[in-house]
């Protein structure tokens, strides 16, 4: 008999470039059964939604938006400058990712404690029957499947099925090939929900050491180097650099700023002094995302002005990118952009540590 779970949200929604933690999002909006009509809190207005204005009518977007900030933050994918799974870059900007990382136990279970939610994980070796007998029940409780295929660095959500064939959602939905299995890398099966297990002091931990890994520290004295040593033979690749870290960070920062901004979503779920909580929200968002401010969202865009980065290129360099960064106030109004990036992790670093020590 068909089966197709509902509530699907396809992904990514917004600016969303993990596409593992895009896939989980769109999971835990059908896993916790949200609707159109679950209450959804707008941190712009600071408010649930009143359907003011065309977003209000796409609620599950925005909760699923609002898992992903707080799931990319729990994870400390929101802290560095590139992402694990990229494996163009060594050494990785934050802590516990090595070259070659996949998405490993410790990492999904870190999520799983922190999401509340319970599963089972498979790979390519595993039994195809035992397999689709896990995500055949899982579906029958109304919880989907993450996959990770062919495309090595993409997942996809399995929420349906129809005897032997599986439909997935990525940013369409649409049924695998039959033969599908053969091109299995990785399985999670979502079995149920849980109470959250990470504690708030745990998160605050993992951000603290995010934010003061030796290699994200290490990376502001590279950007330095690399920008007082353009010449016209690496000025493409430098221009490349620049654009890639900014790519990262300008998205990243933003999906911290808003998970602590919301009142009501995954983080809030785990906190136990409100004050603190508070406190935290209010530097997150003078660091990351409050406009006028020097904020980190608001640099990035200063960045990509600054080496010719915008819409109209897709947000990536051009030859004109190179003839910009080869000019000296480029090079030094670039420095001064990063070293205020920087400077605001440092600044909610410290805030992070003091409030773990009221903890």
């Amino acid at each position: 008999m068909k089966q197709i779970l509902e509530h699907l949200v396809p992904f990514p929604v917004d600016a969303e470039s993990d596409s593992f933690t895009a896939a989980l999002s769109s999971a835990l909006v059908i896993a916790r059964g949200y609707t159109d009509e679950t209450p959804y809190w707008c941190t712009q207005n600071r408010r649930r939604c009143i359907h003011c204005s065309p977003c209000g009518e796409r609620l599950l977007e925005r909760h699923q938006l609002s898992f992903y900030h707080c799931l990319l933050t729990a994870s400390t994918l929101a802290f560095g400058f590139d992402y694990p799974w990229d494996d163009s870059m060594e050494p990785h900007s934050l802590p516990g990712f090595t070259g070659g990382w996949r998405w490993d136990d410790g990492f999904v279970n870190g999520l799983a404690r922190f999401a509340g939610f319970s599963y089972l994980r498979f790979d390519g070796t595993s039994a195809q029957d035992e397999v689709l007998s896990a995500m055949k029940s899982s579906l029958d409780s109304g919880f989907p499947t993450l996959l990770r295929l062919e495309k090595e660095m993409e997942w996809v959500l399995a929420a349906g099925c129809d005897a032997d064939t599986v439909y997935v959602l990525d940013s369409k939905f649409y049924a695998l090939p039959d033969q599908w299995y053969s091109t299995l890398r990785d399985a999670i099966v979502i079995t149920g929900n849980t109470a959250p297990g990470m504690s708030y002091k745990e998160l605050l931990e993992r951000i603290a050491a995010a934010l003061s890994y030796k290699e994200h520290t290490a990376l502001e004295g590279v950007i330095m180097d690399t920008l007082g040593h353009v010449t016209a033979e690496n000025a493409m690749d430098t221009a490349g650099m620049m654009c890639g870290i900014n790519s990262v960070l300008i998205e990243a920062r933003w999906h911290a700023g808003e998970a602590f901004a919301g009142a009501e979503n995954l983080l809030c779920d785990i906190v136990t002094n409100k004050e603190i909580h508070s406190r935290l929200r209010d530097i997150f968002e003078a660091r990351y995302t409050k406009e006028g401010n020097e904020e980190t969202h608001g640099i990035g865009w200063k960045i990509w002005d600054a080496i010719g980065v915008g819409p109209k290129t897709g947000y990536n360099i051009t030859r004109q990118s190179a003839e910009l960064i080869l000019q000296r106030d480029t090079q030094e109004r670039l420095k001064r952009l990063f070293a205020k990036v920087f400077e605001n992790d440092r600044i909610v670093c410290g805030e992070v540590r003091e409030c773990i020590g009221q903890i």
